[in-house]
């Protein structure tokens, strides 16, 4: 663990910081200050904040509302350290001073290169722009200027040592004390309305991997407890904090429905008004694209949070069809639109900032069944699921499943920003670490997605010294609309298989399976030298594609869509 992340965070107002709760520890180089922010942060620590970091020894000074705050980019464990004055890569502070004039003039125009500040230090991030999680655009909003308060609204930037890591080998310098103090007087300005204030509360069984903003899975044995998610259990993945609307403004909220492009204008349609409108049901499954990371990291680091199986759940979504909201605005027969008028896309804009979008064959097919939603389970969203709209999107990666939804569009080209078409979601090759080495242009965002599987609960019953019976259970499901046709598991290596017995979910449309499965199956498996059997599981979907074995080469730098055979050590 870095010191220099440790005085970077101490720096992220130091003023303010140092007027709340205070400690001293010791340091190699001299006494470190350790800042605790938990009024400035917006919600408690959390007690189920479980992955940390493996240099357990920080553990024990570290504040927990720090540790909560600490969230997603890089392997989404919370990293704890010390907040230390001194950096031990410029011990003797021979580092070149600059003041932030000139630091303004490196902000990558007219070929000059790309500098940042950060706690008194100075960055030239040239080279790591293209590769940044969050898209080109968000790191260039920083270009000649501060990261700090930046940071202090994407927090998710200190949920692991990985950007300080790579920051290390860009440091080239210490930013003028004077300066620095004037970004820190800044910060103390900016953390008195602390955009995360009014983030709702969440059930205390979920697994929390941060909260500003909130990004949080079911624990596994909850995963098939009910065939429908209730929302205070549902998965939680956030960009931002969550909007927050007073009665008013919720019951004055509308809808854009911008057909401009095609020369029709736009028009807004209150939520009284959709609610007029026929009304559909969908029981859909959404699950984040980084499901499961966490097993891509045993193989090589990516960015992102480290998720298990648990970023995955259903409800019960109710609302207005999208394809039946577009032909009310104008939209009467896609087909021409697509084909004379060259519209192609669907963007979504929300009122968090995020931009999504996906192609008009599937908002506009009667068989897709997306939905513009304003219920979940048949209750109004919660907040932290898109209250007051929410786009659903059956068989798709959740990212295109916007919430709080103001703007639908009708355009040529798809959604513009991160999460359509920086790295955020696009699959690089295994063999691609930089993504400066290709055109991410001319590679597609997840839309559709695959096919996964889960073990969830597992019950050993003794029939020798060297075999054993596991009675397991768990959830597949297949990204498109495509049925599950099997699942099967194995308890030896994938030298005997048995097909689980389909429980729920197996009597869906052919073609129109957006829900997951829930499976159960007696396992025979060979018990291990360590007292433990070892399980897999491997659903078959509609098409026949079946699950791979491994990940290693499907491995990518973003950590999405890892669809391996899942695994499961289990003690006897």
């Amino acid at each position: 663990m870095s010191t220099l992340l440790g005085h970077a965070a101490a720096r992220i107002s130091r003023r303010a910081l140092v007027a709340r709760q205070a400690s001293s520890v010791g340091c190699r180089q001299q006494p470190c200050r350790l800042q605790a922010i938990r009024s400035s942060m917006s919600t408690t620590a959390r007690s189920s904040v479980s992955l940390v970091s493996s240099d357990e020894r920080w553990s024990s000074v570290l504040p927990t509302a720090i540790m909560a705050s600490m969230a997603v980019i890089a392997g989404g464990a919370v990293i704890t350290g010390t907040f230390c004055e001194e950096s031990p890569e410029d011990p003797n502070g021979l580092l070149p001073e600059y003041s932030a004039e000139e630091v303004a003039k490196n902000n990558g125009e007219n070929g000059n290169p790309i500098w940042m500040s950060y706690g008194g230090y100075i960055y030239d991030v040239s080279r790591f722009v293209y590769n940044h999680p969050g898209g080109t655009e968000k790191i260039m909003m920083a270009a000649g200027g501060s990261i700090e308060p930046f940071w202090y609204l994407y927090r998710q930037h200190f949920a692991s040592d990985l950007p300080m890591q790579l920051m290390d080998s860009m440091l080239i310098g210490r930013l003028k004390e004077s300066d620095q103090d004037e970004i820190d007087k800044h910060m103390e300005t900016l953390m008195e309305d602390d955009p995360y204030a009014r983030e709702p509360t969440r059930h205390e069984a979920l697994v929390v991997h941060s909260d500003t903003p909130m990004n949080a899975e079911v624990p596994a044995p909850l995963i098939t407890e009910s065939y429908l998610t209730p929302a205070e259990l549902f998965y939680i993945r956030h960009h931002h904090p969550v909007p927050y609307l007073s009665q008013k403004e919720a019951s004055e909220y509308d809808v854009v429905i911008d057909l401009s492009a095609m020369g029709k204008g736009s028009i807004k349609i209150s939520i009284d008004d959709l609610k007029k409108m026929p009304k559909t049901d969908v029981v859909a499954t959404l699950q984040c694209s980084g499901n499961r990371r966490g097993g891509f990291n045993e193989v090589k680091r990516t960015s992102g949070t480290a998720w298990g199986q648990g970023a995955v759940s259903t409800a019960k979504w109710g609302g207005v069809r999208l394809s039946d909201l577009l032909k009310f605005a104008g939209l009467e027969d896609a087909l021409k639109a697509q084909e004379q008028d060259g519209m192609e896309h669907i963007r979504f804009h929300s009122l968090d900032g995020m931009m999504a979008s996906i192609g008009i064959e599937k908002a506009m097919n009667p068989y897709g069944d997306c939905l513009l939603a304003y219920e979940m389970n048949d209750e109004p969203l919660p907040r932290d699921h898109g209250f007051p709209l929410r786009v659903i999107v059956p068989g798709y990666a959740a990212v295109r499943n916007v919430k709080w939804v103001k703007r639908i569009e009708v355009a040529q080209t798809e959604a513009e920003g991160a999460w359509q078409r920086g790295l955020n979601y696009k699959t690089l090759p295994p063999s691609v670490t930089d993504a400066k080495t290709i055109n991410l242009d001319k590679m597609p965002s997840m839309t559709e997605v695959s096919l996964f599987s889960g073990i969830t609960n597992t019950q050993i019953q003794r029939v020798g010294k060297e075999a054993v019976i596991v009675k397991a259970s768990g959830w597949a499901w297949a990204g498109g609309g495509r049925n599950i046709v099997r699942v099967d598991l194995t308890g030896d290596d994938g030298k005997s298989w048995t097909t689980a017995a389909i429980t729920k979910g197996g009597d869906q449309r052919f073609g129109r399976a957006w829900a997951w499965v829930f499976w159960e199956a007696d396992v025979p498996a060979t018990v291990a030298s360590d007292g433990t059997v070892h399980l897999a599981c491997k659903a078959v979907d509609l098409a026949f594609n079946v699950q791979p074995e491994k990940c290693d080469h499907t491995w990518n730098v973003r950590g999405l869509g890892n669809n391996a055979w899942y695994r499961m050590k289990v003690q006897v």
